[in-house]
């Protein structure tokens, strides 16, 4: 019968040499100090963060002034300090920031926890005290509905007493911010973050009504009816279903709940597990791309990997299958660029966390010298995110996607024949001990294993089929045709 041969392009080292991780700024430049940049939020053009000189080389006076606002424009000069906010090294932590009616806005400490603005200049940098009859009212967790800022103020999280539980506000920029109402004249004391969703804002939370026989469940806020409604007590009885990560796909809202997949129509009885996904727990960090669900999860055998869930197939493939010395690849910090998911993950060498992207079927890692990547953010065709290069510390750096090309002088031609075939297929000897998936087009993973020989043996229906070949630095996929 006559070979006929399915070329595959193994980038092997060529994604690691043309990939150009680059130090935006070295802000706190004493040695392997830290800044630490959170929080990283794009507004009109630029990048609003924290981060901490404590070597003061890029504060004013030259002295470390503690965590406070920086801006960015993704250039080493346009990378700003913007002001001291708590006068002294402590610093005032900014956090929960968010855009807003074309502003943009965050929460900082002087010498009370109040909301503020800022167009980027130090002038332009000032309180806002959207609720003056109280001292520190720490707003959060902000969502917009219908033209309006709903955040949580006050008090610890967890209390359920009328005094100081995480009462819900509405807002609208103008005017002072005031409680929402209630019809059910409960106190409602907000656990985690709010998203809306059907016009409701929907919450992990506690409300003083249902206290005796429901703990910390899944509610929505209806701000036409003025109602707090339990969705449905998840953790039946007082128990707490430690609701996290909700995310929408499509018309259905999903998150974490007692370490297992949920979805929600906003209904009692369409609040349901995943099904699908009833075998894997830790589930964490959700992110719905291209019609599909990605997701931290760990099936007890193969450590945390990259899943996704298809919820037209209602299925649930892993997609990195990271093993060697390390076995959890801990995905997490997505963002979405131009036709890719790119992410923070371990490689199978390390537990460390570096630059990866995935096309939805298989994984790559981008860089194996920044590690500790963590908030991946994209700013006009550029990702920026904190990252470690071993001498500097945690800083800020940027990564431009369209490097990502291929050196075809550095890479290998493998021919993988016969194609169609029946039962097997044969591999390079180069390939030997790298890993390899067999999936359906359905994303269903068949096979999957470590190349031993030159002869990878099939047991497959009649069928299409993407052959992933994955090295350690790079990954790639192709058809097969069994007849």
């Amino acid at each position: 019968m006559k070979k006929q041969l399915l070329s595959l392009v193994v980038i092997l080292g060529a994604l690691i040499s043309n990939a150009q991780v680059t130090l935006v700024k070295e802000i706190n430049d004493a040695g392997s100090s830290n800044s630490s940049p959170t929080n990283l939020t794009v507004h009109n053009g630029q990048i609003f963060f924290a981060a901490d000189d404590s070597n003061g080389s890029n504060t004013p006076g030259g002295a470390g002034l503690g965590k406070e606002l920086w801006v960015t424009d993704g250039t080493s000069t346009g990378t700003s300090f913007v002001k001291d906010i708590k006068t002294g090294s402590s610093g005032s932590n900014p956090f929960n920031l968010f855009s807003f009616n074309n502003k943009f806005y965050f929460t900082a400490f002087d010498t009370s926890s109040e909301l503020w603005t800022s167009d980027g200049t130090e002038t332009g940098t000032t309180k806002v005290d959207i609720m003056p009859s109280i001292t520190g009212e720490a707003p959060q967790r902000f969502v917009e509905l219908d033209g309006l800022a709903y955040f949580t103020v006050g008090g610890q999280p967890g209390s359920t007493s009328a005094e100081t539980a995480n009462k819900l506000v509405q807002w609208d920029g103008i005017n002072d911010a005031v409680q929402v109402a209630d019809v059910g004249l409960g106190f409602e004391s907000i656990l985690q973050s709010m998203i809306v969703f059907n016009n409701q804002i929907f919450m992990y939370m506690n409300y003083s009504t249902d206290d005796a026989t429901v703990g910390n469940e899944l509610y929505a806020y209806n701000p036409t009816a003025d109602t707090f409604s339990l969705i449905k007590d998840i953790d039946t009885g007082t128990g707490d279903s430690s609701i996290s990560n909700f995310t929408i796909l499509g018309s259905t809202l999903y998150f974490e709940a007692d370490n297992a997949l949920w979805k929600t129509d906003g209904t009692t009885a369409g609040t349901l597990a995943v099904a699908s996904a009833s075998t894997l727990a830790g589930i964490a960090n959700l992110y719905a791309w291209n019609n599909l669900l990605f997701f931290e999860g760990d099936d007890a055998s193969n450590g945390d990997q990259l899943y996704v869930y298809n919820p037209t197939l209602d299925t649930v493939t892993n997609i990195s299958n990271i093993s060697g010395s390390n076995n959890d690849h801990n995905p997490s910090d997505f963002a979405a660029y131009n036709g890719y998911l790119y992410y923070s993950g371990s490689s199978s060498t390390s537990s460390d966390k570096y630059l990866f992207r995935t096309d939805g079927v298989t994984v790559s890692q981008i860089d194996a010298t920044i590690k500790e990547i963590d908030e991946v953010t994209v700013l006009n065709g550029m990702l920026y995110f904190e990252g470690n290069n071993g001498s500097t510390g945690k800083e800020l750096y940027s990564f431009d996607p369209s490097t990502l090309s291929v050196d075809n002088t550095q890479a290998e031609i493998i021919s993988v024949y016969p194609n169609p075939t029946s039962d097997y297929i044969m591999v390079p000897t180069t390939l030997v001990n790298t890993n390899y998936t067999i999936h359906d087009l359905s994303g269903k993973q068949v096979s999957q294993g470590v190349i031993s020989s030159e002869k990878i043996e099939l047991n497959l229906n009649s069928g299409m089929y993407l052959l992933n070949i994955k090295t350690d630095l790079s990954s790639i996929t192709k058809k097969i045709m069994v007849k």
